[in-house]
């Protein structure tokens, strides 16, 4: 991995892709020294031309005094400049993360956590090129779930937790325009089976192993 050091008052505003700047990943304290993981940039990069829209960066790099002062991680990937804290105007944050864990390299490696606040629309995705994986939700304050991948299977019958982490009801539904309620039932099974059947894929076949997140939610 390859990680760079860059300062503010010399490199601000270096072009370190085709649409990022150093200026984007320096530490929120305004510290002139920051570092830079070229692979995250990479990553952004690809972010950026899949959806065709500014990647709005709110933290990239951390000074380990800054992040203690908004109560980061003691472990943070943020402290070593390899992770980015992202959202773009539009698109649902679980579109981003989605496509974030179709890319090559996030099948084994690298860090997505799906941020979700207030509502399923609003929220951020934590990126991070870390060599191992890990993913994790999380709805309100520092509480978070580790997960094994970001939207998980579900079946008629599941139901989303109030005031937990559970949300992958309330996104189907969304997705699908229903009124939200966070409960698969009968209502949600049967306009989910109307969307498979009219994007092409077979109900049937998807019903006996629950419902999959990346054929439902288009990323």
């Amino acid at each position: 991995m390859s990680i760079i050091t860059y300062s503010m008052k010399k490199d601000w505003n270096k072009k370190l892709s085709k649409n990022f700047c150093a200026y984007e990943f320096a530490c929120n304290d305004r510290s002139d020294e920051f570092k830079v993981a070229t692979e995250l940039v990479e990553t952004l990069q690809q972010i950026r031309d899949h959806f065709g829209k500014p990647v709005l960066i709110s933290s990239a790099y951390r000074t380990p005094a800054y992040n203690i002062s908004i109560g980061g991680s003691s472990r943070s990937q943020h402290c070593l400049g390899t992770a980015a804290d992202i959202h773009i105007n539009g698109v649902d944050p679980i579109r981003i993360a989605l496509y974030v864990a179709s890319l090559p390299y996030f099948q084994k490696h690298g860090g997505i956590g799906y941020y979700n606040r207030a509502q399923v629309t609003g929220g951020f995705v934590h990126v991070d090129v870390r060599e191992t994986p890990s993913r994790w939700i999380s709805k309100s304050g520092t509480a978070y779930q580790v997960v094994s991948k970001i939207m998980p299977t579900i079946r008629q019958g599941s139901k989303d937790c109030a005031g937990g982490v559970s949300y992958a009801v309330t996104v189907l539904q969304r997705h699908l325009g229903l009124k939200v309620d966070g409960i698969f039932g009968a209502d949600t099974k049967a306009k989910l089976v109307e969307w498979q059947k009219a994007h092409g894929l077979t109900a049937a076949a998807e019903w006996q192993h629950g419902v999959r997140f990346d054929l439902i939610v288009d990323i």
